[in-house]
């Protein structure tokens, strides 16, 4: 039973890295082709989160094998914080250009492409989201619960940057550099959660001697 619910769990952590990955690509496609930085921040936001899918499944696998336990978390410690350092530094990035095109516009290029693939990816997140939610409560797995809780903090990400875009084809107005601050806020929340996970009450990253204990329901 154990060895089973093991598997789901890392089948899940699979689901949860290809979906994001995929949304990432996409993404990054659309935002380049659109001039967009909300949309690349948010693909960036996707990319983070396939990451996060991996330490999921590194977890699971450490909660399997006790006796190795210590070592290899002081290793995975490590590569957390360069993973924190480097998504941190990213969200930086972000504010800077965002700021940047406040202060000197650049001209978008959305499409009704552009538009069908947000929403594409909106539905696919909260499918996700749901996914990992389900598969949680029916395993009794926090791990997923909380997974599924900052992927629907994902897909309301996304609505905020289709709104923006909306905004901006009815009224001409670009709020999305603002909308793009938001996404690297978050970024850098993220960041400062892998190396300080105790400020997330629902925090999956850390990784932990039996992470499914350790964790709260969001």
């Amino acid at each position: 039973m154990k060895n089973s619910r093991s598997k789901i769990i890392q089948k899940s952590g699979y689901i949860f890295i290809f979906t994001n990955f995929l949304l990432a690509v996409f993404n990054i496609v659309v935002g380049i082709f659109a001039n967009s930085l909300a949309i690349v921040s948010d693909a960036i936001h996707s990319l983070i989160d396939s990451i996060s899918g991996f330490l999921i499944i590194i977890s699971e696998k450490i909660a399997n094998h006790k006796k190795f336990t210590e070592k290899r978390e002081k290793i995975e410690r490590i590569t957390t914080i360069i993973i924190a350092l480097i998504i941190i530094a990213l969200g930086i990035e972000l504010i800077i250009d965002s700021i940047k095109n406040i202060i000197t516009p650049e001209e978008l290029n959305y499409s009704v492409a552009t538009i069908i693939i947000l929403v594409a990816s909106i539905a696919a997140k909260f499918l996700l989201a749901q996914y990992l939610k389900n598969t949680g409560k029916s395993i009794k797995s926090n791990v997923l619960i909380a997974s599924g809780a900052e992927t629907m903090n994902d897909t309301w990400i996304s609505i905020v940057v289709l709104a923006s875009i909306i905004i901006y084809l009815i009224f001409n107005i670009n709020i999305e550099s603002y909308a793009s601050i938001l996404i690297a806020l978050i970024i850098i929340k993220i960041g400062l959660e892998f190396i300080f996970p105790h400020i997330s009450k629902h925090h999956h990253h850390h990784l932990e001697n039996n992470p499914d204990h350790t964790l709260h329901h969001k």
